[in-house]
């Protein structure tokens, strides 16, 4: 278990189906589609960079696009944070508070 926050508990934003959920309370297998990118709570801090990127903006920019494949490929024990996810054909690791903004249309809904 997460040693600060309870993300497996987390739902998705209200308005959105039963089968979506944020990125961030999915485990290991989950699979789905990348359903939107949203730009609430944690996915507002800006990065640093000179830009001012947001984590929104970045997560889009990587590739993190609705229609995607996705897939929770590992969490890191113990804690569970950060995650490894396959997203089309490539890999990246995600702090669950950045892993928030991504919504995913699940696959098998009971692989939560």
């Amino acid at each position: 278990m997460d040693s600060c926050v309870d993300w497996h508990a987390a739902n998705a934003p209200n308005g959105v189906a039963a089968n979506v959920r944020s990125l961030a309370s999915l485990r290991k297998g989950a699979r789905g589609i990348v359903s939107a990118v949203i730009g609430e709570g944690a996915a507002l801090d800006l990065i640093g960079d000179v830009a001012g990127s947001t984590i929104t903006r970045r997560l889009l920019e990587i590739g993190f696009v609705p229609g995607e494949p996705i897939e929770v490929i590992q969490e890191i024990q113990p804690g569970g944070d950060p995650i490894a996810v396959r997203i089309g054909s490539s890999m990246f690791a995600l702090r669950r508070r950045e892993a928030q903004a991504v919504l995913v249309q699940l696959e098998r809904p009971e692989a939560v």
